[in-house]
């Protein structure tokens, strides 16, 4: 297939088959969940990974369950960012900020407190009829080119999380460029690509993430609109991501030098067969020693994991969550049901495997007061210890 971005030819590097869409809870563990093929493309030309088939968007996003705010080191991040922004002197006065992808508006409510006019755009009417609670106001539709040109400029524009989530990258960024300022300032962050196959983070190939970012895909795609990058960063957020910043300075309209990147896909693919093996190998001696195994976070990584190791109720008991919205749902394919922090203390299960992993340090110390053993898919218990 063509790279939707540059049109050049593409690879298959990794295939996970065919898997429900990640946040697609059901009400009962017995309906149908769809499916639909999880095959990860390579661009050699443009560096960009992309996925093969891309679903509608309105099957994914109208209906999202996912809410910032109850991230807590999601929340901090974002209110630390906005303030540098505001405050930075290196940046103009912000008079207006918008974010892409606002969500429950956890970040634009720190732009308010500072005393900034804020716009949010996002298509879920849960997340963001909750923003408008909050006084955010938000445009309840996906982001275009067509729709930017009927909003005004801003000062500052956000696309955190999002940009791998667009089915037309080009006109996304075009709309970008057409909504942001002269001497605006646009902040993405993107999980990295390379993170990903280093680390076989393969949990966080769904089918929402259509795109998968190297530093020279997002640098360059930015580039092809004008806006080049004044600064990048690299951050811990979903196991590792970009952090970067473009502008429309032509004055210095210069691409950032990125460094020389190369992806081992053949070790990851390798890696994430293991994966599939230990873990099954895991639950089925748990099983056996009559030891109960939990889940903590049913974020969309639980779905893929669960899926593609063919794990189901029987070999893990309830997946615990903090999200209202997902209490009493169950994960697609899996009968497995999400219940709350309370009903997994009560249980108090010998093992609980934190699916949320890119939040597993503040989980643990969010409740020292449970006395099984936590791991993650990529950090099994030790069973020879443990038995």
């Amino acid at each position: 297939m063509q790279c939707r971005s540059c049109g050049a030819e593409t690879t298959l590097v990794l295939s996970l088959g065919d898997l429900p869409l990640a946040n697609s809870l059901l009400t009962s563990p017995q309906w149908h969940s769809e499916r639909y093929p999880l095959d990860l493309m390579f661009c050699p030309s443009c560096k960009l990974g992309q996925l093969a088939d891309v679903v509608q968007p309105v099957l994914m996003f109208n209906d999202y369950p996912y809410y910032s705010s109850v991230s807590g080191p999601t929340v901090e991040s974002a209110h630390r960012l906005a303030s540098q922004m505001v405050f930075n002197s290196d940046e103009r006065n912000v008079e207006l900020a918008v974010e892409i992808g606002s969500n429950d508006g956890y970040l634009l409510s720190r732009y308010k407190e500072l005393g900034v006019s804020v716009l949010g755009i996002d298509p879920a009417s849960g997340p963001a009829n909750a923003a408008a609670l909050k006084g955010i106001p938000t445009v309840q539709d996906f982001f275009t080119l067509r729709l930017a040109r009927t909003l005004p400029k801003a000062d500052v524009i956000h696309a955190h999380n999002v940009l791998a989530h667009v089915p037309d990258l080009n006109d996304f960024v075009a709309g970008i460029a057409e909504m942001l300022k002269p001497d605006g300032v646009c902040v993405v962050e993107v999980p990295y690509l390379g993170d990903m196959v280093e680390k076989c983070l393969f949990d966080t190939l769904y089918h929402e993430h259509s795109y998968y970012f190297s530093i020279y895909a997002v640098v360059h795609l930015f580039y092809r609109y004008g806006m080049p990058l004044k600064r990048l960063e690299r951050i811990p957020a979903h196991g590792g991501s970009l952090r970067l910043f473009f502008g429309k300075d032509f004055i210095h309209k210069t691409v950032m030098e990125v460094p020389d990147e190369r992806f081992d896909f053949s070790a990851m693919h390798s890696r994430v067969k293991s994966t599939r093996v230990d873990f099954q190998g895991f639950l089925a001696w748990a099983r056996h020693h009559q030891r109960s195994v939990w889940g903590y976070g049913a974020a969309a990584k639980a779905t893929i994991m669960l899926n593609y190791c063919g794990i189901d109720q029987t070999q893990i008991a309830a997946i615990a969550d903090t999200t209202p919205a997902k209490i009493g749902k169950y994960i697609p394919g899996t009968g497995i049901q999400i219940q709350t922090s309370q009903d997994w203390l009560d249980a108090a299960p010998d093992y609980t495997c934190i699916f949320a992993w890119n939040y597993e340090d503040a989980i643990r110390a969010r409740y020292p007061e449970y006395k099984g053993q936590f791991f993650t898919p990529y950090a099994l218990p030790e069973i020879g210890v443990s038995a």
